[in-house]
């Protein structure tokens, strides 16, 4: 039997790993349905929020899951490493967002217009 961290500890090292991956998944409800969307992610400045960006047509509309709560999950497979497997979640509320140019071009170009959150995590689960 291993020792589990403290939660914040958890959250501390699941906001440290989020960086090394680019994208992950979302599971947010959808018609009171749990609902899985591929979302790309980005640390925000302060260090504790998760900027997400879904494409358009995953979602019926980002003020659906305004306020919220969202799971978002990355792992090492995202990452592109194998040598060191770890997986991240993180569950937190979730705000609509409308981008500064900042925010929109910290991630890669996107065709369509695509919904844009504000993930304030509470809970973390690391697993190595």
């Amino acid at each position: 039997m291993y020792a589990v961290p403290p939660a914040d500890d958890q959250l501390t090292q699941a906001l440290r790993l989020l960086p090394r991956a680019p994208h992950g998944r979302a599971a947010v409800t959808r018609h009171a349905l749990p609902y899985i969307v591929p979302a790309w992610h980005r640390l925000a400045d302060d260090g504790r929020t998760v900027l997400l960006r879904i494409a358009a047509g995953a979602l019926e509309g980002g003020r659906l899951i305004d306020g919220t709560v969202v799971a978002y999950e990355t792992n090492s497979r995202d990452a592109g490493e194998s040598l060191h497997p770890w997986g991240v979640q993180v569950i937190g509320t979730a705000r609509a967002l409308v981008p500064s140019p900042g925010e929109r071009g910290a991630f890669p170009p996107h065709p369509a217009a695509p919904h844009y959150l504000r993930l304030t995590p509470t809970l973390a689960t690391v697993r190595r």
